[in-house]
C-alpha cells in the first residue's frame, strides 16, 4: 500500500501526519510526500519524522520525500506522488490528517467486492477542544463525513471520497491518470470513478483524524473552496451526470442528490416567507421558533445516531445542537456567495492554483 501526500507550507502538520502513517500498525506500507515548493521548512521536518520512525537516512522503501523545485498545485503534486507508488492500493490524504493505528486493516475490507474502487476513512476532528468553533465542527463531521457517509454506502449512492482520507485501487487510478492538474480534486477523482461504474465505499473503523480551521477567515475560506468546486467540477465539468440514465440508476440518485442539496436552502428561504405571508409579521417569531426546534428534534436524532454508530461526537458536545442551526446559517453566508461567484464566473481564478498552471488547464 502506498500513502501518497502533497502540501505546500505544512511544517506544523507533516511531521505526526508521516509518523501516524508509518505507525498505523501496518507493515506493508510506503509513505510518499511530494512537497509543493513551500517557503518553510516543510521538507526538513518530514525528514526527521522519517527518520525518527525508519532510523535510517537511506530507507527508500518505507519513505520517500520529493522537493518540488517550483509550485505546480497540490494536484500536479499529487500525480507525482501518484507515478511513484508501488502499492496494489493508493491512499490519498491531506497532510494535516493522522491515520489511527490498526485503522488500514479495517480500510482495506471492502475491497473484497471487486466493484468497489474507492474507500472513504471516517474522519474525526483532531482539534475539537480549541474552541467553540472547532467543537461545532466536530458535531458537523459526525453527522456530514460520518453518518451520511455511512447511510449512502449501504444504498451504494455515496458521492464523494474525501481527500482527508481515501483508499483507492492502484491501477484504476492510475488508467484515469490521477488527478486533473489545476482544479482536479477528491470530488473530481470520486466522480470519474463513479463514470466508470465503480462503487465508492466507507470503513467505519477506518479512523483518519484531521485538524479542522480555528479561526472564521479560515473556515469560510474552505467552505468557499469546497462550494465552488462542487459548481465547477459538477456542474460545469460532469454535468453530463445530470443525463438521468446515463451511467446507470445510482449514479442518477447522486446526481439528483446534489440537485436537491444546492436548491434546499431557496426551498426553505420561499417557506419562511411564505409562512410570514400567511400569518403576518405578527406571527413571525412563532413560526421561526417552530421551524427552529422542529430542526433542532432532527438534528437531535441525527447526533444520536451518529453517536451510537461511531461514538461521536463527545458528549460534552451535544448541547451545541441548539447552537447549531445557527452555525449552519451563518456558513450558508460565504456559500451562497462563493456559489453564485462561481456560476458567474465572478473571480474564476483560484488562488491555490498556480499562474502557469491556470494558463495550461481547460476552461471547465
Amino acid at each position: 500500500m502506498s500513502v501518497v501526500t502533497a502540501g505546500r507550507n505544512e511544517s506544523a502538520t507533516i511531521g505526526q501526519c508521516i509518523r501516524g502513517a508509518l505507525l498505523c500498525g501496518y507493515s506493508n506500507l510506503e509513505f510518499i510526500f511530494v512537497d509543493d515548493n513551500s517557503t518553510d521548512d516543510s521538507v526538513a521536518i518530514a525528514r526527521r519524522a522519517a527518520l525518527s520512525v525508519t532510523r535510517s537516512r537511506h530507507d527508500t522503501e518505507r519513505v520517500r520525500i520529493f522537493p518540488s523545485p517550483r509550485r505546480n498545485g497540490k494536484a500536479s503534486s499529487l500525480n507525482i506522488g501518484i507515478r511513484m507508488a508501488r502499492g496494489e492500493f493508493i491512499v490519498i490524504h491531506d497532510a494535516d490528517s493522522i491515520i489511527q493505528y490498526g485503522a488500514v486493516q479495517h480500510w482495506l475490507l471492502p475491497f473484497a467486492d471487486p466493484r468497489v474502487g474507492g474507500v472513504a476513512a471516517n474522519i474525526r476532528v483532531d482539534n475539537s477542544t480549541v474552541n467553540l468553533l472547532t467543537r461545532l465542527q466536530e458535531v458537523e463531521y459526525a453527522m456530514k463525513f460520518t453518518l451520511a457517509k455511512f447511510f449512502q454506502s449501504k444504498i451504494s449512492v455515496m458521492d464523494i471520497i474525501s481527500g482527508m482520507g481515501g483508499i483507492f485501487r492502484g491501477e484504476i487510478i492510475r488508467r484515469l491518470g490521477g488527478f486533473d492538474t489545476g482544479l482536479g480534486d477528491d470530488r473530481d477523482l470520486s466522480t470519474m470513478l463513479l463514470k466508470q461504474r465503480f462503487k465508492l465505499a466507507f470503513s467505519n473503523d477506518a479512523v483518519v483524524w484531521t485538524t479542522v480551521p480555528e479561526t472564521r477567515y479560515h473556515l469560510w475560506r474552505q467552505r468557499m473552496r469546497w462550494r465552488r468546486n462542487i459548481i465547477k467540477i459538477r456542474i460545469s465539468k460532469h454535468r453530463d451526470m445530470f443525463l438521468l440514465g446515463r451511467y446507470g440508476f445510482a449514479n442518477a440518485i447522486i446526481a439528483m442528490q446534489l440537485a436537491v442539496r444546492l436548491l434546499i436552502p431557496v426551498t426553505l428561504l420561499i417557506g419562511l416567507f411564505w409562512a410570514f405571508y400567511q400569518h403576518g409579521l405578527e406571527g413571525a417569531p412563532e413560526v421561526v421558533l417552530t421551524f427552529y426546534w422542529i430542526l433542532v428534534m432532527f438534528l437531535l436524532v441525527r447526533i444520536l445516531v451518529a453517536r451510537d454508530v461511531a461514538s461521536t461526537p463527545k458528549l460534552v458536545n451535544f448541547p451545541l445542537i441548539f447552537l447549531y442551526p445557527f452555525y449552519v446559517l451563518w456558513l450558508e453566508m460565504p456559500n451562497i456567495y462563493a456559489e453564485w461567484s462561481e456560476l458567474f464566473r465572478i473571480g474564476a481564478k483560484h488562488h491555490y492554483v498556480p499562474d502557469h498552471i491556470w494558463e495550461e488547464i481547460p476552461w471547465w
